[in-house]
């Protein structure tokens, strides 16, 4: 008896971490995968590149403990969190450049991230302040992690109705919020802010470790889900950009087709989408079934983070993990020696388009110079690089989670994917894998 011809795959499109855990879990289910992605190199917007000859990432990336959904499919394909990741307690140290010599203009450093211990270190950090004034703002960083918010409203407006002082708000809440969000707290969504301060600092110290890879991104999990997907027999296309997507119902074992940039169309039986918001609308059709997706699409907007790499000539392996920069062109300072870069620092600049338009060798240049001042021990970087993602989160503003779009489309066996549909979540790792997921389970139940 002759074999019946395979059956058309699941195509996935966009080989983000989102991405690639929906391909995966359709994969693990036995279900045919085809994985298209634009880039040569999967990983999407946590991806790793290659600058002076050293293997470092398109942006730093920092875990919390609490990702665990992240850190289980990390397992899942084989590698060991605990050496992929370096861990630290949870703890802020933030410097001034005007301070001299460089010692902390700020620090956060309990002996557990829960409370008391949490509260009684933000007690201390407010010397020079009348004992009400840090009484107020005390018992108001405990309602902030434990008082559910029945509307949502900007983060400033939140932590101020809770009694926190301007200097507090200036050299803790601000760059917290703008490392977890992407977003300045005037404008940025108290609720799910919340939920993140919740989630990190609520269920005791590992879940608030701070994870540092300790590795380039790609061998964190990208490279790993790859070979997985390759040994699973799925088809995996790097460095083709589908610009195209037609449906056709009359052919329900492969209704959608799919034209890329070369002319080349592929077949598939269901589809999921793991591309940005963006580049998703551009895929998808324009008449009025539509209307309400593309509505979410676009009120997702978009916000770009740069990262300044800087080569020095001596080894700077003494340096601390991570230094919170105030005042700087840049928010997060985290030395690269710990991921098998000695002469490396990565300063992170968050909510880029806020800052002065700068050239890319303007930018690491003016990182170089505040750097200078704050720590001069530092000296001179012999070569410098920013690398910019234009759209590395979405903008976390109030009522996000209310215009996001679902991921079931109009289209029948249509699926979004990305980590901005994921509910009471910034643009992070885990809501890309959580979304991954989701979509898998999705036509997953709708084939059972």
């Amino acid at each position: 008896m002759a074999s019946s011809p395979p059956a058309n795959p699941v195509a996935v499109v966009g080989a983000g971490w989102a991405g690639l855990t929906a391909a995966l879990a359709l994969a693990r289910a036995g279900q045919p995968v085809h994985l298209i992605e634009a880039g040569r190199i999967p990983g999407g917007r946590a991806r790793s590149l290659e600058l002076d000859h050293t293997p470092l990432d398109n942006g730093q990336h920092i875990l919390v403990g609490a990702c665990q959904q992240t850190l289980e499919q990390i397992r899942a394909v084989g590698i060991d969190p605990d050496s992929a990741f370096h861990a630290v307690p949870f703890g802020l140290r933030l410097f001034d450049p005007d301070r001299r010599p460089a010692s902390p203009a700020f620090a956060l450093e309990p002996r557990s991230p829960r409370l008391p211990a949490l509260a009684t270190a933000l007690y201390r950090s407010l010397p020079g302040h009348a004992t009400g004034i840090r009484l107020r703002a005390l018992f108001g960083a405990a309602a902030l992690l434990h008082r559910p918010l029945r509307h949502d409203l900007p983060v400033l407006d939140w932590l101020q109705r809770r009694h926190q002082p301007e200097a507090l708000i200036e050299r803790l809440w601000d760059p917290l919020c703008l490392a977890v969000m992407n977003t300045p707290t005037r404008l940025a969504s108290a609720r799910i802010f919340q939920n993140v301060l919740r989630r990190a600092l609520n269920h005791g110290p590992e879940a608030a470790r701070l994870l540092i890879p300790a590795r380039p991104l790609g061998e964190v999990f990208p490279d790993a889900a790859i070979r997985e997907l390759r040994a699973r027999g799925a088809r995996v296309d790097l460095g083709r950009r589908i610009t195209m997507i037609q449906r056709d119902a009359t052919r329900p074992d492969a209704p959608y087709r799919l034209h890329d940039r070369q002319g080349d169309t592929s077949n598939a039986r269901a589809l999921i989408l793991a591309t940005t918001p963006t580049a998703t609308a551009s895929l998808l059709p324009a008449d009025a079934r539509w209307g309400a997706t593309h509505q979410g699409l676009k009120a997702m907007g978009a916000r770009s983070i740069c990262t300044v790499y800087l080569r020095y000539p001596r080894r700077l392996t003494d340096r601390p993990p991570l230094q919170g920069l105030l005042g700087q062109h840049g928010q997060w300072l985290i030395p690269r020696h710990v991921a098998g870069a000695p002469h490396w620092l990565a300063v992170v600049i968050s909510a880029a388009d806020d800052l002065e338009p700068l050239t890319a060798d303007a930018r690491w240049r003016t990182v170089a110079r505040s750097l200078a001042r704050t720590f001069p021990e530092l000296g001179e970087p012999a070569a410098g690089h920013c690398v910019c993602e234009r759209r590395a989160t979405v903008d976390a503003r109030v009522d996000l989670d209310r215009h996001r779009p679902p991921p079931r489309t109009p289209w029948p066996d249509c699926y979004l994917s990305g980590d901005y549909l994921t509910h009471a979540l910034p643009s992070t790792l885990e809501a890309a894998i959580q979304s991954g997921l989701e979509s898998a389970h999705l036509f997953l139940e709708d084939h059972p």
